[in-house]
């Protein structure tokens, strides 16, 4: 009996300390006070006994007193309770747990084929992505072929235009320097003629041709940077559309079990900076249409290239012809000039010499009256220093005055006479000269226009103005 009570108690207390550590809610288990502490006053109440049965007959002895240091004990029924309910608690939270169980495993079913499809889905996109991209890239390289061929053979015109307008460079140094050295022409020869007239002509067309021709070297220009911006375009269009079939191939050839794969964090944050299917392929179509006009116009530039170097070299060298026959009628005008003068000139040197010997004559004579004059005069200086009443005015004093005088005449007649021939000399000569001049002038202007501007203009080639090819 004391056996069946104190082993009653000690599981009274086993049950007791076994539902302070179950897992259950406060709420579902009975109200337990503070555990019963083992103080030294209750210790010191129990006897000491050697055995068990001592042990147990001092416990119920000790409990079956009243004491503060022992606290109320449990029902067994709540005990029970509690363990009813630990029980009930397991199975609702077991049941629970299968059920979970279940329903993850049919989601990660379902899961897996959402994602393989999906992923299926992806790859078959793709590939269809990889074919329209490859097809728009295969068009930009076509066209970017032809506009490469366009800008070489817009390059080939303009460089012929060029050559055209660097070979107006000569004739117009010629022009220019056949106005210069008309420019060199002295007196009267230095008029505006119907040479000057027709060079200026040259010049003012060679100006306009050179214009024109700049024009169209400008507007090749304009038309090569359309080309190159459109080739640029291209170009730039098709390295995008390469790296796309690189990094949309590479995305194709992925798998789960590819190497390298990673994570990326919050990918929607990459739709800011993606465009729509529509606006990729009318990006790439306008890049085509750009180009396509842009060739269009660049041919169109080309046969305008053509025709202004055609025109303009006809033009040129009907001009050129022009100034020519010009040169050769004014040369035959000073031909004839020229001519006449030489013949004035040899009628007035032969005057000049007739002259010339006439005045040698009236200076030998006014020199044959310097020793009369000597004599005369010398006499009458001697003669004057007579002294006193010597000093006499007699017939020698006066035939003396009378000889100077009339030797005094006769020099003055002479001098005026030689001052006359001079004079007349003076105007021969003047004239002379003057003819001189004018046939130097009229040789200078035959050798400007003969041998400086003719001979200067036979070496242009107006078929060199023509670039080769053309």
């Amino acid at each position: 009996m004391e056996d069946s009570l104190s082993n009653m108690y000690r599981n009274s207390f086993n049950g007791v300390f076994h539902t302070q550590s179950s897992p259950t809610t406060m709420a579902e288990l009975p109200t337990i006070r503070e555990p019963v502490q083992m103080t030294s006053a209750y210790s010191s109440v129990l006897p000491s006994y050697g055995t068990k049965r001592d042990v147990g007959k001092a416990l119920l002895q000790t409990l079956g007193q009243p004491s503060n240091a022992v606290r109320d004990r449990k029902a067994p029924m709540d005990w029970n309770a509690a363990l009813n309910m630990h029980v009930r608690l397991s199975d609702k939270d077991k049941n629970k747990a299968e059920t979970q169980r279940d329903a993850s495993n049919r989601l990660i079913k379902e899961l897996d084929q959402k994602t393989k499809s999906k992923q299926a889905e992806i790859n078959r996109r793709l590939q269809d992505r990889i074919t329209t991209v490859a097809y728009w890239k295969q068009r930009l390289n076509t066209e970017h072929a032809a506009i490469c061929q366009e800008i070489t053979n817009l390059s080939m015109s303009k460089k012929k235009t060029q050559q055209a307008l660097a070979s107006t460079e000569l004739p117009t140094e010629v022009s220019h320097n056949c106005l210069k050295n008309r420019e060199n022409r002295e007196a009267i020869d230095l008029v505006q003629d119907l040479v000057d007239d027709e060079l200026i002509n040259e010049l003012n067309m060679l100006s306009e041709v050179q214009k024109l021709l700049a024009t169209r070297i400008g507007d090749s220009d304009q038309r090569l940077k359309n080309l190159n911006d459109c080739k640029s375009k291209l170009e730039y269009d098709i390295r995008d559309k390469e790296e796309c079939l690189r990094l949309d191939e590479h995305c194709y050839k992925l798998n789960n079990g590819s190497a390298g794969l990673q994570q990326v964090a919050q990918p929607t944050l990459y739709d800011g900076h993606t465009t729509t299917v529509d606006k990729h392929e009318s990006f790439s179509q306008d890049n085509l249409e750009k180009s396509e006009i842009a060739r269009v116009m660049s041919c169109l530039q080309r046969e305008l290239n053509d025709f202004s170097i055609n025109k303009s070299n006809d033009e040129l060298q009907k001009q050129s012809e022009l100034v020519g026959s010009m040169f050769r009628l004014r040369l035959k005008e000073l031909t004839t000039a020229k001519t006449n003068l030489d013949g004035q000139l040899e009628k007035t040197n032969q005057e000049i010499s007739c002259v010339e010997d006439s005045l040698h004559q009236l200076r030998e004579a006014l020199r044959s009256k310097d020793g009369p004059m000597k004599v005369a005069t010398t006499r009458f200086a001697v003669r004057s220093k007579r002294p006193n009443v010597e000093q006499t005015r007699d017939y020698v004093h006066g035939g003396l005055l009378s000889e100077i005088n009339d030797i005094s005449g006769s020099q003055e007649a002479l001098k005026q006479q030689i001052a006359s021939a001079e004079e007349t000399l003076h105007r021969l000569l003047k004239n002379k000269e003057r003819l001189q001049q004018d046939i130097e002038i009229k040789k200078k202007s035959i050798q400007i226009d003969e041998q400086q501007c003719l001979r200067l203009r036979k070496t242009l080639s107006w078929r060199g103005f023509r670039p080769a090819g053309m």
